[in-house]
């Protein structure tokens, strides 16, 4: 056989006598080493070939040997694809171009007119040419990673160039790494990441992007906000950072730009595909932002032939917490557990009356709390009731349940509707998509709601054959209503209180453990409320919490801009030039009204009220009138962007191919001053308010009637305004190149700018590189035979990546303040010394991966495994005094997470009508602390705060634990550094010495709590018309602690309570404080802190949960066209349905706060539907 890289010096011999068209093409290929593209039953009507020649051009040899076949031929890279001329006469020649569902072109699909069984197949851009008869006709298009698709078109169509879009096969819908920078086949690609489509995004119903990603990325870890009362912390491939300012959030890359927008704030309607990249060579073009990986997300556009109309209506019903899991105590116990706790109380005083003058009366300057059932026994004891009134009382209050009631009345199941409409049009000048969305709901609590809308528009533009450009808007706005936070409390009133009577009516308290959230004024007690009530110059404090509810509703109103435009040339042959520009808007504000008659601003008016002994005149220092509070803050960031690219495939038989871009990036965000206002005496009708002595009022102070010493409005000192400002500028660069389809090559480099790094050139000029190399194995030749194999590709990179922390800088910092009672007073606050070595924190990541698709792509998976050093992490660190300071946050730390994770989807059943697949991702990480020069502390802070302090060898926020050493007589003892008892105990068993344990050598790793593990099994079940599918989620390989009882607290809700030491008691139940003797009771913080946090405490926090169970349905086409639709869809849903927990004891760790043992409300169960129409 001739090599046919060594053609274009020899001459090739062809001799052939009434030879078959498949013996030619079988020798054609063996001399010139070009595959045959052509389908089997093309050559049954082809004449037999005889011909005599030398020839050296392979063009030559088929214009002679072809010149009278029934088919034609074309040309492409290695390949030479045959298709069917058309028979009749009087034909049309159709051109068009086949896409993806991105606008990505296609090659190689087979084009077949189904009228003439003529054929062709698109070329390397997706364009395509086939002669066809003057009629009505239909096409069909196929591709090995496509689902076919037959289309009619008329004349008319056919008469300008068509546009033909397919959608990817379920196990070809990984096969485009879209980077932000470039898009670029996973054949090519040797990086790490993962591609998840519309499809995968929308097989359930989403309450977001963030929930929409759950489950389907190996090594992306959601750390739930166990009390919800913020957003979940995304973590990819473990904790690369010490510092709470670096986060641990991924780059959010949106259309290429990276953003400020979150997640959350893009409508999961609009999003087209999510590309997560997790290792260097993915990442690294994104420099000193991208240790975290970089989510990249790609949203719709114009597509298909025409205009389209789509309309999706969900409706989400979340049910109310179980407050059954929190493990309260039950009203009557509480109540017993009280009466113990009084009666120990006041046997530590002479009489009833000495205990209550410790806890004061009006003006006294020392009130304090105490409450109903202390109140009933000082009402007893001054003779206003009798003790059987007062054992009446208590007894009827045992059947009381405020829990209940509040769960009944201030708990609502939570309410959410969304609707969204979009258009699509496309056609080869143009394409267009514009969305709108409007999502609606009420909260967890009465008068708690939120609306948001999203307005979203791209439109691209085909201006010549060479020139490209992209325009849109994205802007979101929202409209949240919330009630004051300190009211969403079961105990804000003890259990045995009501919220409402039995006829429905409202209950009110005289008094309630509240201080005012707007002013001065704390708790008060009952003997202080009944003095209150009697005096015609203080305000009532009488309580409903339904009531307040009502009260000082907070208002929080947002708007998010993003326009975005790009300009794309092709120069020539591969090259093109491309710039981009977008800018971004933040604003927020925030204000809240309390009325004069709310229970906030009752209690700071009677703080507020002075009294003069001498004149007897009360004032008012408070005028009439509510309180406005009002808070305004923006933010600006633009993003510019210009860049060459260059594809282009080369070599006689194309067994080149070479992608490449350079570019250069200008950013910057801007946090201007924000704009905050309180106004007193406020009148919501005429919007007036009234001038106050600010500077008696808030710095003198007045001393008030009711507490006895002086109060000050000490919310309104002179605070601080900031402003901030960062520019960055980068190069970068980036090529692959792959060889023969086989062998890929990859690199990348960039140089990033900012204002925050140390002026040291050595700092200031530190690339962030990558390299990679990947091999597809399934395309060398001794592979072809291996039919069971579809595709095997080997990988392996290389790179460094960054992070910044935007709130450190190279160059000393001060705050400028001023007084806002005297404005003249200005001065500057020191912030942080100069640091001229500061640089971004460092990320070296090694990954080496298999790819590989079997048995028809029925089996599929890819397996990474990687090791990531990051260095240069910025920790508080000791420091030589003589520099200014004793420590101070520099770049410092090391910390290495290794871990493995694979993505594994199967096909098990296939059949006409039923179709059976599983998906299992599955992470491992174990991180590792390699280096850090901390502050020295107690073992109390190792314990506490496991994010701050640390040990060299450890991993990052470990779960460390004083040593359990048993019990004595209801009194734990625990072990020092020595393995000494830190209880000395007596022949009667009781404590004569009660040390502290303050050295951190005494303390025992008990694991980490981030967790070692994480993945989902997603299982989908489609039947015909109906699509069934469930999500497992699971996490496991890390601890938490128990919610062990205080035993240094007088004020427990915990069902524990009741499992107490008692004299005699055959158990192993420790003391609470109502149990020691007086003189141990300032022993038992000691004692309950060492408890709590003892490894007796320590659990798995393993769990299994089957996050959501879907069903769809989707209405057969020729009823829905019945209809005057194309497609509908309706989908029936349910959230969080059932859950394994390892710690047992109704502990959900996702609502769980694993270190300092703190029980959350567990996830509640949310049912979901809905309803998509297509038009």
């Amino acid at each position: 056989m001739i090599d046919p890289y060594e053609l274009h010096a020899q001459q090739v011999q062809l001799n052939f006598k009434n030879a078959d068209v498949k013996e030619v093409i079988t020798s054609l290929s063996d001399h010139y080493g070009y595959e045959f593209v052509f389908d089997g039953n093309l050559l049954k009507s082809a004449h037999p070939i005889s011909v005599n020649l030398k020839l050296s051009s392979v063009e030559d040899a088929l214009s002679i040997l072809f010149k009278d076949q029934p088919f034609g031929y074309r040309l492409e890279n290695k390949r030479i694809i045959l298709y069917r001329k058309a028979v009749s006469t009087n034909s049309q020649l159709v051109r068009g171009k086949v896409i993806d569902s991105l606008g990505n072109t296609i090659p190689g699909v087979s084009i077949h007119n189904l009228q003439d069984d003529s054929q062709t197949i698109s070329s390397g851009n997706g364009d395509f040419e086939l002669d066809v008869a003057s009629s009505d006709i239909q096409l069909s298009f196929r591709h090995v990673s496509f689902n076919e698709k037959v289309m009619h078109f008329s004349p008319e169509q056919i008469a300008r160039p068509i546009r033909v879009m397919l959608s990817a096969k379920e196990s070809m819908l990984n096969e485009i790494m879209i980077t932000g920078y470039q898009r670029i086949s996973k054949e090519r690609s040797p990086g790490a990441y993962t591609s998840i489509s519309n499809d995968q995004l929308n097989k359930q119903i989403n309450t977001d992007l963030t929930s929409a990603l759950e489950g389907q990325v190996a090594g992306l870890t959601y750390i739930k906000n166990p009390t919800r009362s913020g957003a979940d912390s995304p973590v990819l491939r473990g904790i690369g950072t010490y510092s709470s300012q670096v986060t641990t959030n991924p780059l959010i890359v949106v259309d290429d730009l990276p953003t400020e927008f979150t997640l959350n704030d893009i409508n999961p309607y609009d999003v087209e595909s999510v590309t997560v990249l997790k290792d260097a060579t993915a990442a690294s073009i994104y420099g000193a932002r991208a240790a975290n990986g970089v989510i990249v997300v790609t949203t719709k556009k114009g597509k298909g032939q025409g205009v389209s109309v789509s309309f999706n209506m969900d409706q989400f019903i979340t049910q109310k917490p179980d407050i059954s899991k929190m493990h309260y105590a039950r009203t009557s116990d509480l109540i017993d557990y009280e009466i113990d706790v009084y009666k120990k109380e006041l046997s530590r005083y002479a009489n009833s009356e000495s205990l209550f003058n410790y806890y004061g009366r009006l003006g006294s300057g020392s009130l304090k709390y105490y409450s109903p059932l202390y109140d009933l026994f000082r009402k007893e004891s001054i003779g206003a009731i009798s003790q059987q009134e007062r054992e009446a009382t208590i007894n009827s209050w045992r059947s009381n349940d405020y829990i209940k009631e509040f769960t009944e009345n201030v708990w609502q199941n939570e309410i959410r509707q969304r609707y969204n409409a979009s258009i699509s049009q496309n056609s080869s000048k143009s394409n267009t998509f514009v969305s709108f969305n409007y999502d609606k709901g009420k909260g967890q609590v009465v008068n708690e709601k939120n609306d948001k809308f999203n307005l979203y528009l791209k439109s691209g533009f085909n201006l010549t054959k060479w020139l490209s450009a992209t325009v849109g808007l994205n802007g979101t706005y929202t409209v949240n209503k919330e009630t004051d936070g300190v009211y969403n409390n079961v105990f804000l009133q003890p259990r045995y209180a009501r919220i409402k009577d039995e006829s429905g009516n409202l209950v009110y308290t005289p008094y309630v453990e509240l201080s005012s959230s707007v002013g001065p004024g704390s708790a008060i007690n009952g003997e202080t409320a009944e003095q209150i009530a009697a005096n015609g110059n203080l305000k009532s404090t009488s309580f409903n919490v339904l009531e307040a509810l009502g009260e000082g509703i907070e208002s929080n109103k947002s708007l998010g801009l993003r326009a975005f435009t790009s300009l794309r040339a092709n120069i020539y042959k591969g090259l093109s030039f491309q710039t981009q520009f977008s800018y971004e808007l933040g604003q927020a504000a925030r204000e809240s009204f309390y009325d004069e008659d709310s229970y906030m601003m009752r209690v700071a008016s009677n703080a507020m009220v002075s009294y003069n002994d001498a004149t007897g005149i009360y004032t008012k220092n408070l005028p009439a009138g509510g309180r406005y509070y009002q808070f305004e803050s923006k933010r600006y960031s633009y993003t510019f962007r210009n860049q060459f690219n260059y594809d282009n495939t080369f070599g006689q038989y194309g067994q080149h191919q070479l992608t490449a871009l350079a570019g250069f990036e200008m950013r910057q965000s801007h946090v201007p001053r924000s704009i905050e206002q309180l106004l007193l005496g406020y009148n919501p009708v005429t919007l007036t308010s009234t001038t106050i002595d600010w500077a008696t009022l808030s710095k003198t102070g007045i001393t008030s009637y009711v507490y006895g010493g002086n109060n000050r409005l000490s919310d309104l000192n002179g605070g601080a305004q900031t402003e901030t400002l960062h520019r960055y500028t980068s190069l970068y660069a980036n090529a692959g190149y792959t060889y023969n389809n086989r062998f890929n090559l990859t690199g990348s480099i960039r140089v990033d700018q900012a204002d925050l790094f140390g002026v040291d050139p050595k700092f200031k000029y530190r690339p962030l590189w990558s390299v990679g190399a990947g091999w597809n194995v399934s395309n060398e030749s001794f592979m072809k035979n291996e039919d069971w194999l579809n595709s095997l590709k080997l990988r392996a990179t290389y790179g460094i990546t960054g992070n910044v922390d935007q709130a450190s800088s190279s160059y000393g910092t001060a705050t400028w303040k001023s007084d806002k009672l005297f404005p003249y007073l200005q001065y500057l606050e020191q912030r942080s010394l100069p640091n001229p070595m500061l640089r971004w924190e460092k990320t070296t990541t090694t990954n080496l991966g298999v790819d590989f698709s079997i048995f028809d792509n029925r089996l599929s998976a890819s397996i990474d495994a990687y090791n990531r050093y990051s260095s240069d992490l910025l920790v508080n660190s000791v420091l030589d005094p003589t520099v200014g300071a004793s420590s101070r946050v520099i770049n410092n730390g090391a910390l290495r997470n290794k871990g493995i994770e694979f993505n594994i989807n199967g096909v098990w059943l296939k059949k006409k009508d039923l179709t059976a697949s599983t998906q299992l991702v599955f992470s491992f990480n174990k991180n590792k602390v390699e280096k850090v020069n901390g502050l020295t502390s107690t073992a109390q802070s190792y314990v506490g705060s496991p994010s701050n302090y640390f040990f060299k060898g450890s991993s990052y926020n470990s779960i460390m634990a004083y040593r359990y050493g048993g019990m004595v007589n209801g009194y734990p003892y625990f072990l020092d550094q020595n393995g000494e008892s830190n209880v000395v105990f007596d022949e009667n068993g009781t404590p004569t010495s009660i040390k502290d344990i303050t050295s951190p050598d005494a303390l025992v790793n008990m694991g980490t709590l981030f967790p070692k593990y994480t993945g989902s099994i997603n299982q989908r079940l489609r039947y015909k018309a109906f699509d069934l599918s469930a999500m497992f989620v699971f996490s496991g390989g890390h601890k938490l602690r128990k919610d062990a009882i205080d035993l240094a607290s007088d004020k427990l809700t915990n069902a524990g309570l009741i499992n107490r030491w008692a004299e005699g008691a055959d158990n192993d139940y420790p003391r609470l404080l109502v149990d020691y003797p007086d003189k141990l009771r300032t022993d038992a913080s000691k004692l309950s802190t060492l408890w709590r946090y003892s490894d007796k405490q320590i659990v798995s926090a393993d769990y299994i949960k089957l996050r959501n169970v879907a069903v769809g349905y989707q209405l057969p086409k020729q009823l829905a066209q019945k209809a005057g639709m194309q497609n509908v869809k309706l989908t029936l849903q349910v959230n969080n349905l059932w859950t394994w927990s390892a710690a047992g004891d109704d502990i959900d760790p996702e609502a769980y706060s694993l270190n300092s043992g703190t029980r959350n409300l567990p996830l509640a169960k949310s049912f979901l539907m809905g309803l998509s129409l297509t038009f």
